[in-house]
């Protein structure tokens, strides 16, 4: 207590021992009297305040010492007497230390919570029960590219996708009543759409119920899904594909020594008929179905990548310059053809012919569906398929490419049409109007050349089909390989070693050579073969071999038969390219090749033209580059070539060699042969010549 003139009246017991005094020393003193000056300059202003005003008032001051804080809150108020008259003032001080630090920890959690939701790397929305947005974090407004004061007039269900927005009511009633997790479409103010996660938890905000959402992006990793999915779908359709090839490919060489004996014996059979013979017509019929099927089995043979193919270096503005008139009579009148060709257009290696056919077969297939008129184009350009496009498609690999685009403007195809388009005997078409092998061999050769070919199209919107086959880079010039010319009698006198296993088909053979007046030994097998030659005193002119037999295959018996008979010239015949003298179905320069099926006049022919066309160095090409047991020349493998090589790629070469691994070891070879012809032609060779040995030990240095 104190009195008008603020002198002390009295005090409690606890305040005499906070001061150090007894209860009857204050009596008469003023605050100076008790406190510090500062101190008791501010008590003395607070009291006049009271007096001045005649209000309580509450008065908070924090003391420290010796490091510790503490809080007091004081009540001051006037005490009047009877009449009203302010006759002094009652300070009543309470240590609010406790409360203090409650508030401080409060604010403290407060602004940690508030850090917490404005740093959030997911956005969040507090939603009211309403659906209104009560409130939205950086990473929100960052998101969506609204600002707080737009979120704050907006409700939860605007942010939905148009077609998600009439549930968006449904969402929030399912959060309030336990929570809820779900993925849902979302707009952004420029109106695009984004994929997201949200998570929605129930609690108070500026006590009232509502939600708390947390929204995540998950845009990206749909569409990694997306793409994980589409390559699996990918690597299915490839596998499947892989395996109808496989079964087409390994029918077609199974039929194709049929097809060869029916045509053989069908030949022999018309010629001992006269002219007008019903009989003979029956035959001709025969032969006709036979031809038809042989050309059957070279589609299946081509979609199973198992034909044997002539590459040169090509430019595919001149393949498409150089039918063009012939696709012009194919598409008709109705239907403009527009050429848009690449004036600088890098060259690629393949096969003209078949390349040819590729664009012809696409062509046809354009044709059909634009029955009712159009416009097709073919384009030709360059492209460079980078790291990341290779990895969306299955198979591909990146690198430079020459890109061959045909586009129709025709019905166009669903999805389920484009699942199957390059399956063999798969057909849109009427019965009777296509095999459906068309697009199924352009696939075949497509792969078989080293290249890609897709198909984009839309019900009603057209087709494309885009071709890529890889860029040839300057290399060496391999001698080219001349073909002689057919000759008009495709007779002689010469000696004919046939190695067959199959015998109806070794039967074949040796009748239509020994009527062409061939001198024509048999042998069943490889052993057989070279036992045969070791007994016959004359010469042999020509090894006509199947490339597969049991034991034995043809390649090896052309090198020992040469290496004991210089002279002898080399015809392999076989169904199919999956043999050693071909390297991905690319025929070796100087190698003379019948594929089966064949008619004996194609035999005729085919062995005339080689026994005219000289004698290859055979010893040369299948013999060991360390033949005589030395080691490699510098001018037959640059060592310092070898060791520049990236280390990874050696440990694959010698792997392959280790393993004895022939179509993996080739493989690797055309890789290095893209940095280093001259030392890709030298592992070759010694490849060729199965050299294992010397290749392990180079490898090894």
């Amino acid at each position: 207590m104190k009195d008008r003139d603020f002198r002390w009246v009295s005090i409690n017991e606890r305040l005499a021992h906070d001061l150090g005094i007894r209860p009857e020393e204050v009596v008469g003193k003023v605050d100076a009297d008790l406190f510090p000056p500062e101190l008791a300059a501010k008590y003395h202003a607070d009291d006049i305040s009271v007096m001045d005003t005649g209000k309580t008032e509450e008065f908070v001051e924090r003391y420290s010492q010796e490091g510790v804080g503490t809080w007091i809150s004081t009540i001051k108020a006037p005490v009047r007497n009877t009449d009203g008259e302010i006759v002094g003032l009652l300070g009543v001080s309470w240590d609010i230390t406790d409360r203090k630090r409650a508030e401080e920890a409060l604010l403290e959690s407060e602004a940690r919570s508030r850090s917490l939701f404005e740093c959030a790397p997911d956005a969040l929305i507090v939603v009211g029960t309403d659906g209104r947005i009560e409130a939205v974090n950086e990473a929100a407004v960052t998101r969506y590219g609204y600002s707080r004061e737009e979120f704050l007039a907006m409700g939860v269900n605007q942010l939905a996708a148009p077609d998600l927005e009439s549930l968006a009511a449904v969402r929030v009633k399912e959060a309030l009543e336990g929570g809820t997790s779900f993925e849902w479409r979302h707009r952004r103010k420029d109106g695009s759409e984004i994929h997201v996660e949200i998570r929605a938890n129930r609690f108070d905000f500026a006590g009232q119920p509502s939600l708390l959402a947390s929204v995540r992006d998950i845009t990206e990793r749909r569409q990694s899904e997306k793409e994980r999915a589409k390559l699996e779908e990918q690597l299915r359709a490839s596998q499947r594909m892989e395996a109808i090839g496989s079964l087409a490919g390994g029918v077609a060489h199974d039929f194709n020594n049929l097809l060869s004996v029916i045509l053989g014996y069908t030949s022999f059979a018309i010629e001992g008929m006269p002219e007008g013979d019903p009989v003979r017509n029956d035959l001709l019929e025969v032969k006709k179905a036979g031809e038809r099927a042989s050309a059957v089995t070279r589609q299946l043979l081509a979609f199973g990548r198992r034909q044997v193919l002539q590459p040169v270096p090509l430019d595919l503005n001149q393949v498409s310059e150089g039918v063009e008139k012939m696709l012009r009579r194919i598409l008709g009148e109705d239907i403009t053809l527009v050429q848009t060709l690449a004036p600088d257009l890098w060259r690629t290696l393949a096969d003209p012919g078949q390349i040819e056919q590729v664009l012809v077969n696409l062509v046809v297939n354009a044709r059909d569906a634009m029955r009712e008129g159009g416009r097709l184009t073919i384009e030709t350009s360059n492209v460079e398929i980078g790291e990341e496009d290779a990895a969306r498609q299955v198979g591909v690999k990146p690198g430079s490419y020459v890109r061959l685009a045909v586009t129709d403007t025709g019905c166009g195809m669903d999805q389920q049409t484009r699942e199957r388009i390059f399956e063999p005997f798969f057909t849109t078409k009427e019965l009777g109007k296509g095999t459906g092998l068309g697009l199924s061999t352009a696939y075949g050769i497509v792969k078989q050349s080293g290249g890609n070919i897709w198909v984009y199209s839309e019900p009603g919107l057209g087709t494309t089909f885009k071709v890529y086959l890889p860029r040839e880079f300057p290399a060496p010039a391999a001698p080219a390989t001349v073909l002689a010319t057919v000759p008009t009698q495709a007779t002689g006198t010469e000696t004919i070693l046939v190695t067959e296993d199959e015998e109806a088909l070794q039967n074949v053979a040796r009748r239509t050579l020994e009527a062409a007046g061939y001198t024509v030994l048999v042998a069943r097998d490889g052993d057989d073969a070279l036992r045969i030659s070791s007994l016959h005193a004359g010469d042999i002119h020509l090894l006509l071999t199947d490339m597969v037999m049991p034991g034995m295959g043809g390649r090896m018996l052309a090198r020992i038969l040469s290496g004991r008979r210089p002279s002898t010239r080399v015809l392999y015949m076989s169904g199919y390219a999956d043999d050693a003298i071909v390297h991905h179905g690319a025929l070796e320069a100087g190698t003379h090749f019948l594929a089966k099926p064949f008619t004996s006049a194609d035999l005729r022919c085919k062995v005339r033209e080689v026994l005219d066309a000289g004698v290859p160095d055979v010893r040369d090409r299948y013999a060991p580059a360390t033949g005589t047991g030395a080691e490699p020349t510098e001018s037959t493998l640059d060592r310092e070539a070898l060791r520049a090589l990236p280390g990874d790629l050696l440990d694959r070469l010698l792997k392959a060699v280790t393993a004895a691994r022939y179509d993996e070891l080739v493989e690797l070879v055309e890789t290095v042969r893209r940095t280093d012809p001259d030392l890709a032609t030298s592992l070759r060779r010694m490849a060729d010549g199965f050299d294992y040995d010397g290749m392990r030990n180079l490898l090894r240095e």
